[in-house]
């Protein structure tokens, strides 16, 4: 195996796998082992924090880094768009009681029936809206304020306390553990290949930015109550099913 660089897409065995047959691609972020060679493969460190041994290298250069040219700020300050969605928090709902979710206002129809699970699956939705149509960027850490015009810059910091591992890793794996969870393996699995996770710090407060790319086959949301798939429509983002579902599919979506 030719000498491996930080840039290099890879194929891993992630080191949260036990049976050892699982591989998944992904963009080296960081060699960990120091030594050049490993009779096991060199332990690496992916770009959405996967960590695990090298079994082959998929490409023989540092790949482009597109998302570390965006503007995020800019953007940020154009609003939310078809290709541009806000959220100001990714774990509200994550320490709520029995009696805060019946007294919530508004009304909440994904907290009533995710409960604590709410805010991630409403996350999982977006993503999954990027994916199906062609791609975009989800920032967390920003509120929308339409009835100023302005969108004010909160951070993730406050939902530091309510992660496993507080600080950007943890909410980095907090992402990839959501992807793990409510997306099916053939997008997970292959999750370099559609995320880019970036943390960025603009007045004083880190945001989080999902950037996404289109997906190459349908990504279904799997939810307690079925699969569900969602889209982009403007600046929002919607179910579709039967054969409204099936034709976009058809038109989006080729072997």
């Amino acid at each position: 195996m030719q000498k491996l660089q930080v840039g290099m897409a890879v194929e891993i065995n992630p080191r949260s796998d036990r049976t050892r047959k699982v591989r998944v691609q992904g963009i080296v972020a960081e060699i960990l082992t120091r030594a050049e060679q490993h009779p096991h493969g060199l332990l690496v460190k992916l770009e959405d924090g996967e960590i695990g041994r090298v079994k082959n290298i998929v490409t023989s250069s540092p790949s482009p880094r597109v998302a570390k040219d965006i503007d995020l700020q800019q953007l940020i300050k154009a609003g939310e768009n078809q290709h541009m969605e806000f959220k100001a928090q990714a774990l509200w709902s994550a320490r709520y009681t029995a009696d805060d979710i019946k007294k919530h206002r508004p009304q909440s129809s994904e907290l009533h029936k995710f409960g604590q699970a709410a805010s991630k699956i409403i996350l999982a939705k977006a993503i999954a809206g990027f994916l199906n149509t062609e791609g975009g960027i989800l920032v967390i850490g920003v509120k929308d304020d339409k009835e100023i015009e302005t969108d004010n810059i909160l951070g993730i910091e406050l939902e530091y306390d309510k992660l496993k591992d507080p600080g950007e890793d943890g909410y980095r794996r907090m992402i990839v553990d959501l992807v793990k969870t409510y997306f099916p393996p053939e997008i997970f699995n292959h999750l370099s290949q559609y995320f880019h996770i970036r943390f960025e710090t603009i007045d004083d407060h880190t945001i989080c930015a999902i950037i996404l790319t289109k997906s190459d086959r349908p990504a279904f949301l799997k939810l307690k109550d079925g699969d569900h798939f969602l889209i982009r429509v403007d600046a929002s983002t919607r179910e579709i099913t039967g054969k409204e579902m099936v034709d976009y599919c058809k038109v989006h979506f080729h072997d």
